[in-house]
């Protein structure tokens, strides 16, 4: 009993809604080329480049809020690449994704030894967290006071993003365009909706939000760099992702396990298990909620099969009978 206070309380709850804002905004920047039709597996690269820049921007201006910036325009500047060879060089998206991971993890370790001569990680030389908002009067609302106060702005941003893309995708043009260049590409080329530039602009706003994400990474979530350190999150968004289809809410929920899970991880490792094993617990929910997903949608997938081969069946019946009557026919 004990061990279950230390584990589930109040602050689990906050470590949660901490661990899940990062992956939140790359997987809902990764919803705009879901929705698109762009299978982006370059997350990971993205959000990678969004926290060492915004670092690297803080350290040069002494102010994170500038730093966001530049982690931002970096992502974009990696969004952008990939949509030039995806959506105009007709390359594999996911071939491109992966290769842009590389170069994200590469550059950050040769520029990091490069400026600071060192690797591993970057803290200190004025580096400066983004600020935590402190609302008013909370503490007359108890537990849920403590609940709702005390994150950085980009903690909150994360989850009011989800019920404004829910009205983006339903109430207004650029939204239903994208979900209609997803979807039916003939029927958007037939409206004179140009699907190139509608994936250019999927493709920059997915680079925003991914940037977004890795500069609360390093500037919100700590206030340092390491590498590698968006540690696979982008690869979970995709994982979201795909199972979620893009949809704002299954993606929030997709993100709370996944941030409840990351946060457990943390919780555990106070009891004296193996850091090995509790690193892969995220992982482990992860696929063991995956494997549900598509465990469901088997039965499904059969019928349609079954269906499929009826079809067929009675395409090649009907084609084989009024050959037998034409050849019962001839003298």
């Amino acid at each position: 009993m004990e061990v279950l206070e230390r584990l589930l309380n109040i602050s689990l709850v906050v470590a949660t809604i901490r661990t899940t804002a990062p992956i939140l905004l790359v997987a809902l920047g990764g919803s705009f080329t879901t929705k698109a039709g762009i299978f982006n597996i370059g997350l990971e690269g993205q959000m990678l480049v969004g926290a060492f820049f915004a670092v690297i921007g803080t350290i040069a201006t002494g102010s994170p809020w500038l730093g966001v910036l530049c982690g931002v325009a970096a992502a974009l500047t990696l969004a952008l690449i990939f949509a030039l060879l995806v959506v105009s060089f007709k390359a594999n998206e996911v071939v491109v994704g992966l290769a842009l991971n590389i170069l994200a993890g590469g550059l950050t370790v040769s520029l990091m030894k490069a400026i600071f001569g060192t690797r591993g990680s970057i803290f200190g030389h004025g580096l400066v967290g983004l600020p935590a908002l402190r609302l008013p009067n909370v503490k007359d609302f108890g537990w849920f006071g403590q609940i709702i106060s005390g994150y950085t702005p980009l903690v909150y941003a994360a989850f009011l993003f989800v019920p404004v893309l829910i009205l983006f995708y339903n109430r207004t043009r650029l939204g239903l365009y994208i979900r209609v260049v997803g979807e039916k590409p003939e029927a958007a080329e037939a409206l004179g909706i140009s699907i190139t530039r509608i994936r250019y602009v999927s493709s920059l706003l997915c680079g925003l939000l991914a940037g977004l994400a890795g500069a609360h990474l390093a500037l919100g979530y700590t206030t340092m760099f390491t590498e590698n350190m968006s540690s696979g999150r982008g690869f979970m968004a995709v994982a979201i992702l795909i199972f979620s289809n893009g949809d704002p809410l299954k993606i929030l929920l997709g993100c709370l396990l996944f941030g409840f899970s990351d946060a457990l991880s943390l919780r555990l490792q106070t009891l004296g298990i193996s850091s090995y094993l509790v690193l892969a617990v995220p992982y482990l929910v992860a696929l063991i909620a995956l494997f549900a997903l598509s465990y469901r949608s088997r039965p499904r997938v059969i019928q349609e099969t079954l269906a499929s081969m009826g079809r067929a069946l009675s395409v090649k019946s009907n084609t084989i009978q009024p050959a037998a009557a034409t050849d019962a026919s001839k003298p």
